[in-house]
């Protein structure tokens, strides 16, 4: 059960960093694909190895788990195709981080109508509110 923990959470830090930094270009996708099926399969194998490291001792083997997934956000900030050429750890040392235009366009890209949702949600609250003050106005 553990290991699907780890692996959602490969997927959710792949999400993240496509999210803040969508502008992938055409091999975007197959990037994220194949990144995801390549480090879930090295977690794969490396917790089979961590089970006897386990064993031996408990804070290594969270060491270890830390230091793979650090690993993994450094690799994807350094190989992540990017539209102007330029790596998403050298926009992270520059302090060029993700604002509110690219986390949208990122949700977009995978499907999340960000903007309509939030107006939708205002509408509904706009409306029970309206109702409240309705019931509270005396005839």
């Amino acid at each position: 059960m553990f290991l699907v923990i780890k692996i959602l959470l490969v997927a959710l830090l792949h999400f993240i960093v496509f999210v803040g930094y969508p502008e992938t270009g055409p091999n975007g996708n197959l990037y994220l694909v194949i990144s995801m099926l390549a480090w879930s399969g090295l977690l794969i194998f490396l917790s089979a190895n961590l089970a006897f490291v386990k064993l031996i001792s408990g804070g290594l083997s969270v060491l270890v788990n830390l230091a793979f997934f650090a690993l993994m956000l450094a690799a994807m900030a350094l190989t992540m195709p990017q539209l102007d050429k330029v790596p998403v750890l050298k926009k992270i040392q520059s302090k060029r981080f993700p604002d509110r235009d690219s986390i949208n366009t990122g949700l977009i890209k995978f499907g999340v109508k960000y903007d309509g949702l939030v107006k939708k949600e205002i509408k509904k609250l706009d409306l029970g509110l309206n109702k409240a003050v309705d019931k509270l106005k005396p005839d």
